[in-house]
């Protein structure tokens, strides 16, 4: 609490967790570690944990009430701590009664009381996954992204293709706002499971997520202009105005080719398009071949993407311009080659979450 009203709050985290190890019930530490954890990603940014110091290990032996404020625990409740066993119970049947209450606790949505009991139960048993995956479900509902990555980490290193804790990660890292590494995990659990609805939930929000920040990106990319240096006009000849450089590309352009489109020539250079892995690729590839108005990049793109993924690739970011490329490109370049692939995006495209409403956008 010192380090914290010294503003020292890397060195503040390093302390309220070890206190957490000894007992995760300290509401304060819980509270606190909460709130740095928000300051450390607002000053660091995402790698906040990377300048942290190391957070001791408290030995598994050590009193589990090591440190109350006398406010907190009445002393004729202290011998009520569930992590001494009660005469003629085994750890068996303690961790089994431990477990159940624990999960009752998430029913009744007390998450706080819940991670206390899978706490205790990690005293008794370590080797359990789904004590580990449970306990990183009430982090997630607690707003504790990072403890709830940490969890499902320990869970993944006793059980590598746990689908559950592969799950809540990328949940975790959502939260932490590591988008990449989100989408990483979601990739997982479907390759692990193709039926987990609500991981193909998360697989589009996140991708929409990414797919908002790379057309940021683009966007201030874009705003970049090219300079050209302009010649000064030859003695005796009427001085002409003087000219931008997009006009001196579009009349080079022009002139060699009769292409009267718009930008500098090594815009229109042909465009490498790789066959995408994953709809947040296919929605970086389209983003490429829209903002130059590439039809032929556009037309193989489609012409090697899946009909179905279009819909997931656009989500609700689909715009007039890009929708008029898609068509022009299906129309000029495809239609006479594969009339049925076509058909097939044509149906899909009319799936996408904007697509009524851009209609109503088009002249």
């Amino acid at each position: 609490m010192a380090y914290e009203t010294l503003e020292q709050y890397q060195k503040a985290y390093v302390d309220y967790k070890t206190v957490l190890q000894i007992d995760c019930g300290i509401q304060i530490a819980n509270d606190s570690v909460n709130r740095i954890t928000k300051i450390l990603m607002a000053l660091d940014g995402p790698s906040w944990q990377e300048k942290l110091s190391p957070i001791p290990a408290v030995p598994t032996s050590a009193p589990l009430r090591a440190w109350r404020p006398v406010a907190e625990t009445p002393l004729d409740q202290v011998g009520d701590s569930c992590s001494h066993h009660q005469p003629g119970i085994t750890d068996e049947k303690m961790f089994k009664t431990l477990k159940e209450e624990g999960n009752q606790c998430v029913k009744d949505k007390n998450y706080k009381d819940a991670l206390s009991k899978y706490s205790e139960c990690l005293k008794i048993n370590n080797k359990e996954c789904a004590i580990y995956t449970n306990r990183a479900l009430c982090y997630l509902k607690l707003g504790q992204f990072e403890e709830a990555k940490q969890g499902c980490d320990q869970a993944l290193q006793i059980d590598l293709s746990n689908v559950t804790a592969c799950y809540r990660r990328a949940l975790a890292h959502k939260g932490l706002q590591n988008y990449q590494k989100s989408l990483n995990d979601l990739h997982k659990v479907l390759l692990l499971d193709p039926n987990i609805i609500e991981a193909k939930m998360e697989l589009e929000e996140v991708t929409r997520i990414l797919h908002v920040q790379d057309n940021a990106a683009s966007f201030n990319k874009e705003k970049e202009r090219r300079k050209i240096e302009i010649q000064e006009v030859n003695e005796g000849r009427k001085e002409q105005p003087e000219r931008t450089s997009e006009d001196v590309s579009t009349d080079s352009r022009a002139s060699e080719k009769g292409d009267t489109s718009n930008g500098p020539r090594e815009f229109y250079e042909k465009l490498p398009i790789p066959k995408p892995n994953n709809a947040y690729e296919v929605g970086q590839v389209i983003n490429a071949v829209s903002t130059r108005k590439d039809k032929e990049a556009c037309a193989h793109l489609l012409d090697i993407t899946e009909p179905k993924d279009l819909p997931v690739s656009l989500s609700n970011k689909l715009e007039g311009d890009t929708f008029l490329l898609l068509i022009q490109s299906l129309k000029n370049n495809l239609i006479d080659k594969d009339p049925s692939l076509v058909y097939q995006h044509l149906l899909y495209l009319s799936k996408a979450e904007r697509f009524k409403m851009m209609l109503t956008h088009l002249d």
